[in-house]
């Protein structure tokens, strides 16, 4: 169960684990898929990194892939984007949990909407 931006938690599935290397440093990103389809394609990735609530939304970005059925993956964060719940409160939105947090700044992808 995932918190989200309103309150009520949503159900995901822990599909798998991105492990990758960055700034010479081991990192990994658990992946999920929505429970509500798990036989969808689709992957899910909230993260949250050392730009989070500085130049980046606070409560983190997500990135999607589209399962592969391999055991390789192209993470790229150019990519990666903020929630809904960025732009207005009125969305309902999953809050990156704790074990995908960075402790490196992910400068790519979409920064704070102003």
């Amino acid at each position: 169960m995932m918190a989200t931006s309103t309150g009520p938690r949503q159900a995901y599935l822990r599909y798998g684990a991105l492990a990758f290397e960055m700034e010479g440093r081991s990192l990994k990103l658990i992946v999920y898929k929505s429970a509500e389809d798990p036989y969808a394609r689709s992957l899910f990735i909230p993260f949250s990194d050392e730009t989070s609530g500085r130049v980046t939304y606070a409560a983190g970005r997500y990135l999607d892939l589209e399962e592969q059925g391999g055991d390789d993956y192209e993470l790229d964060f150019n990519v990666a984007y903020n929630p809904y719940c960025a732009y207005s409160e009125e969305y309902t939105c999953p809050i990156p949990p704790a074990e995908n947090k960075l402790h490196i700044k992910i400068l790519a992808g979409e920064k704070n909407y102003k």
